[in-house]
């Protein structure tokens, strides 16, 4: 009687298994990671901190304004009302929608005001998520912060209170 080879018997095969599933599991593993990178990690945290605080001068200058607003965000069209505050020298808005965590769904809106007084502008669509909204005039002197979670079919209240 002759034995059989190694490579026909299972024994062999199921010990070979495990250890080359692990390795493959491993392999596939650190790609994902490097293909898919922390975006919210910064370089030189000294200047960043000093941004913000120049960040939160404009954000009191909207707050000595009195600048309170309604912003309605739908999947072709994001408007944006003044309820409140000294808006007579406003001539444009820059809207700025940052995603929580993935910064390739971040997108901006130039918004020009209309017959009825409402900043608008057409989207081409964006990703459902949580959004941080910061609303600023073209000259970059005030600064509205609110988060929204989109799509949303109600008007969110937009106040100079920083959240």
């Amino acid at each position: 009687m002759q034995p059989t080879p190694w490579y026909k018997n299972f024994w062999p095969w199921f010990l070979i298994f495990f250890p080359s599933a692990a390795i493959i599991g491993c392999i596939s593993l650190f790609f994902t990671a490097i293909g898919n990178g922390p975006d919210m990690v910064v370089d030189d945290y000294y200047k960043k901190g000093k941004a913000i605080n120049l960040e939160l001068t404009k954000f009191d200058k909207a707050k000595a304004l009195y600048l309170h607003g309604e912003l309605n965000v739908t999947s072709e069209r994001v408007g944006f009302k003044f309820t409140k505050g000294d808006t007579s020298n406003i001539h444009a808005l820059k809207l700025s929608f940052y995603h929580r965590t993935i910064k390739a769904h971040d997108f901006e809106a130039t918004l020009t005001p209309n017959a009825n007084q409402e900043f608008t502008a057409l989207l081409d669509g964006f990703t459902d998520g949580a959004y941080s909204v910061f609303i600023e005039p073209i000259d970059g002197s005030w600064k509205l912060k609110e988060n929204i979670t989109l799509p949303t079919t109600l008007a969110v209240l937009v106040t100079p209170n920083y959240k």
